[in-house]
């Protein structure tokens, strides 16, 4: 009899176990994969700081020798901006030497040679006149005169010479004078003013050069600056990302 009371329950008992079973097992696979889930995303979330860490770790590496080739910059700049301007200088130095020997040349030296050559052209026409002065004043004395026929032959015969000598240096001369005057003084001219203008355009060539530099200097400093504030603000936000991720 009380086994037969005792039935029921125990029939009881059974069922529940068995209804209850089913659920358990999958209560337990949920919680195993979110626990997979967890540690995966910890893992993943490790491995995004590590590459964070190792990407500030390169910008840092980057901004330094960003810095140290801001510096290079500053020194290249200072050394280029010195050799432009003392090219410049030096054009500048030689474009007035070139004007002051021109205008020497204009003002004393070609005239000075000329008149030197005028001078010595004078004294070589004087000289050829004062020979035919010299050989007809010699004829006359010795027209009349029946004595001494040897010696009269003599002195006009020298005389004569050295008039002919005297017309032929002087032709000579207005040649030399001629030459000195229409092609050597213009020529001189010609190679100062050449030299003038070969000047001008080596300083002009010296000013662009240095207007050039300066430009490419200016877009290298920039550029050398805009390099280290972008590395700057990177950095900033890696280490923001990095201090957000702590938390």
């Amino acid at each position: 009899m009380t086994i037969l009371r005792a039935l029921p329950f125990t029939l009881f008992l059974a069922t529940f176990a068995c209804q209850s079973a089913p659920h358990t097992e999958p209560a337990q696979a949920a919680a195993s994969n979110s626990a997979e889930q967890d540690a995966d995303k910890q893992k993943q979330e490790a491995e995004e700081k590590r590459a964070k860490e190792k990407e500030l770790a390169n910008k840092r590496r980057d901004l330094d020798y960003a810095k140290i080739g801001l510096q290079t910059n500053a020194i290249e700049r200072q050394m280029r901006t010195m050799t432009i301007e003392s090219q410049v200088h030096d054009a500048e130095l030689e474009l007035q030497k070139q004007k002051k020997e021109l205008e020497l040349h204009q003002k004393e030296t070609a005239p000075r040679e000329l008149e030197e050559h005028r001078i010595s052209l004078d004294y070589q026409i004087h000289r050829a006149e004062e020979s035919k002065e010299e050989l007809a004043e010699l004829e006359a004395m010795y027209k009349d005169d029946e004595f001494a026929s040897k010696t009269k032959e003599l002195v006009i015969k020298r005389g004569r010479r050295q008039a002919e000598m005297a017309d032929r240096n002087l032709a000579v001369g207005r040649r030399e004078f001629a030459v000195f005057e229409n092609h050597t003084m213009p020529e001189r001219q010609r190679d100062l003013e050449k030299k003038v203008r070969d000047a001008a355009m080596a300083l002009e060539k010296a000013r662009l050069e240095k207007q050039k530099a300066m430009m490419e200097l200016d877009v290298q400093q920039r550029q050398a600056d805009d390099k280290v504030k972008d590395l700057e603000l990177e950095i900033a936000e890696l280490e923001k990302k990095l201090a957000e991720g702590k938390k």
